[in-house]
């Protein structure tokens, strides 16, 4: 990231961010890169990078509970709606009163969330692997969830939750790390077995053998990897699994609730970008708010041939489906 300013700021609430900027042009609205479940403002750089051309201003946070950032480990701290703020303070802090918000994995998410809960300051949206899901008041029952799932995808999508949302989970990946590494950045099969069913995320972590796991080509660097494991050692799970434990305990439906039910349709440019060997964040997903009429602005990219970590598997692609958006629209 040592193409853009690296900076700290206290956000109102009392947490400090860390965050990467690349200045741009102020009359632009910026681009805030929101990361995912386990990684850091790292995982945006090989596709921020060419996206500079376009001299937008960057903003890329490492979010709460990660890396440079403040970890709380109370899930409630990692509601919506204080999370969207903090995010609203460091680029008021910046003078950035437009932007696009951008995301991927609980990113995508979260991306989703700063245009419900701040309308009037998100121009566009764009969304990696998670669909966009409009808020809902509704409390989270994990178990009718995979049932519904398995019902209509013929597996229960977030079998993996039972161990990254259950209280011993953060013990669980720290003492199993490689375990852990080889289960997200697997074969599609890999991932298919070891996320999309209930328990055997638990089951390999605890009584698996990494070396049977054949990663992909970009997790075999040793760099990446080493970089992964030393962060990971460092910082520990209990702040990451809080992003699940959140919405395992209906405190995210209890944020959700407090929103104008008009909020739940996007009127902005929104893109969604899906890959093929995403077992988990299907491109279905998008069909309910479609269908729905809540995102009259959508554009949906070709299929990336790519994993779920596509921001390090395939950052070109992603870069190839983004850039032509953002010239249409905010150019």
């Amino acid at each position: 990231m040592d193409a853009f300013q690296k900076k700290t700021h206290k956000v109102s609430r009392g947490y400090t961010y860390t965050y990467y900027l690349h200045p741009g042009d102020s009359s632009k609205p910026a681009l805030l890169f929101q990361h995912g479940w386990p990684d850091n403002a790292t995982m945006w750089r090989d596709i921020a990078l060419p996206l500079r051309s376009l001299n937008h201003p960057i903003i890329i946070p490492d979010l709460l509970g990660y890396d440079g950032t403040s970890k709380p480990t109370d899930p409630k701290e990692y509601k919506w709606d204080v999370m969207t703020q903090d995010l609203i303070d460091i680029l008021t802090h910046e003078n950035i009163s437009k932007f696009i918000s951008i995301g991927h994995d609980w990113g995508s998410a979260l991306a989703s969330r700063m245009y419900n809960y701040h309308p009037d300051k998100v121009v566009g949206l764009c969304n990696l692997n998670v669909a966009y899901m409009p808020p809902s008041g509704d409390k989270f029952d994990l178990d009718a969830v995979n049932d519904m799932m398995e019902k209509h995808f013929g597996a229960p999508l977030l079998g993996y939750w039972y161990v990254f949302a259950a209280d011993d989970g953060p013990q669980v990946m720290s003492e199993n790390i490689e375990r852990l590494y080889h289960a997200m950045h697997g074969t599609a099969a890999t991932m298919e077995t070891m996320f999309t069913r209930r328990n055997s995320m638990r089951e390999f972590l605890t009584k698996g053998r990494a070396e049977d796991v054949e990663l992909r080509p970009y997790a075999k660097d040793e760099k990446f990897k080493n970089a992964f494991f030393e962060r990971m050692k460092r910082d520990g799970f209990e702040g990451p699994q809080c992003w699940y434990k959140v919405s395992e305990r209906s405190l995210q439906a209890e944020s959700d609730r407090n929103l104008p039910n008009e909020r739940k349709k996007v009127n902005v440019p929104s893109l969604y970008i899906g890959c093929k060997d995403d077992a988990v964040c299907r491109p279905e997903m998008m069909v309910p708010a479609k269908q729905a009429g809540l995102l009259p602005h959508l554009e949906e990219a070709e299929i990336i041939d790519s994993a779920h970590w596509c921001p390090y598997e395939a950052p070109e692609e992603v870069v190839k489906r983004m850039e032509p958006w953002l010239k249409k629209h905010f150019s």
